[in-house]
């Protein structure tokens, strides 16, 4: 079934079961349809009665056709690309080959005479193949170049993702490092909860992982950074009672909370404080519940200028787009002081809204 559903999705055909693809199929077909009357009897002759008759005949041969492309695509999809275009070009052919039959058997006026036109019709069927041989280049072109940029895509992301995970891990093991002589104790401690916070994080690239186990992740790698700033690091957190049940890349939250630790907190002497929520927002008449996934740290206000990557934030931008396409988006918004992240992300199927916390959490250890 899975591999079958990948054939589907890579298939040159797109879905033409839909009401866009219809709407654009009868714009298409009236363009040709006026381009062959100015063509045959130029603008001074342009005669509405032949215009009408002959975008009935064509919109039934595109309609009909898209039709039963529509219903054989799943068919086609698990055939070789020669036998699968073989198939399409021969239902275009019969199609036309039937609307031009029965248009010269119920109006013998469209062609010559009242016998069968049978010139006519071919001449009908050569159009047809023309112009959906174009068609059909046109799709695998498309398809093609789909495929080309899903695949530099996901290039991308396994780059930009191998580059991250070993500035997290070493930027981690730094943090135990700096501990080992001040707190052997609590160094250990430290090694143990990061041994089990990599083997998350060691999990497959493409993974995509609950919001809960998400934040959970983030709460682990605050509580080492904890660790090492001590009371220079305030927390805040302001969750609902329940996470709402959305599916996110890997590695989301961590990436932000390490740029919040070491470009905003970490250069300011007195410390600063980290504020990560989770709000439900609505706008209007919208399919599913969306959530904003905010973090605001402080900075200072001279800030300098960053010798890294920066790969984080369009790392996360693209996993955003890869996974929800548009239905996600992330904003950045810096003040002075103040630097603030909010990921706009929906919830699917979702039968109520859970209930947010009043509560505020605020956590401070010194």
């Amino acid at each position: 079934m899975d591999i079958n559903n990948k054939k589907l999705e890579s298939f040159f055909l797109p879905d033409l079961c839909n009401v866009r693809a219809v709407l654009v199929l009868i714009l298409l077909c009236e363009s040709l349809v006026t381009a062959l009357i100015l063509v045959e009897s130029g603008l001074v002759g342009f005669q509405w009665e032949r215009f009408s008759m002959l975008s009935y005949f064509v919109q039934w041969v595109a309609l009909l056709s898209v039709a039963l492309l529509c219903q054989s695509r799943k068919f086609m999809a698990r055939l070789a690309l020669p036998w699968a275009v073989c198939w399409a070009m021969s239902l275009l052919m019969l199609v036309c080959f039937g609307v031009s039959y029965a248009a010269e058997s119920l109006f013998p006026f469209v062609g010559s005479g009242n016998q069968i036109n049978w010139l006519w019709i071919l001449r009908n069927m050569f159009i047809s193949a023309i112009f959906g041989g174009m068609g059909l280049r046109y799709f695998y072109v498309q398809s093609q170049w789909r495929l080309k940029s899903q695949a530099e895509l996901n290039s991308r992301l396994q780059a930009l993702q191998a580059r991250i995970r070993p500035h997290f891990f070493f930027n981690s093991l730094n943090t135990v490092a700096s501990l080992i002589t001040i707190d052997p104790d609590q160094a250990e401690n430290m090694l143990v909860d990061l041994s089990s916070l990599f083997r998350v994080v060691l999990k497959d690239q493409d993974a995509q992982v609950d919001l809960a186990a998400e934040i959970e992740l983030g709460r682990r790698y605050l509580n080492i950074e904890q660790q090492r700033l001590g009371d220079r690091l305030n927390l805040e957190w302001h969750l609902p009672q329940q996470i709402p049940n959305i599916q996110v890349p890997q590695l989301l939250l961590q990436p932000l909370l390490e740029n919040a630790i070491y470009h905003g907190i970490q250069p300011l002497i007195d410390g600063g404080h980290i504020k990560i929520s989770i709000t439900a927002v609505n706008k209007g008449k919208q399919k599913h519940q969306r959530w904003l996934l905010i973090i605001e740290n402080d900075k200072p206000e001279a800030e300098l200028v960053s010798q890294g990557h920066q790969v984080s934030l369009p790392n996360i931008a693209m996993r955003l787009e890869a996974i929800f396409e548009d239905d996600a988006s992330l904003a950045v918004d810096e003040t002075a002081n103040q630097y603030r992240v909010v990921i706009e992300l929906p919830e699917y199927n979702s039968d109520q809204e859970p209930e947010l916390s009043q509560q505020k959490h605020k956590q401070v250890t010194k």
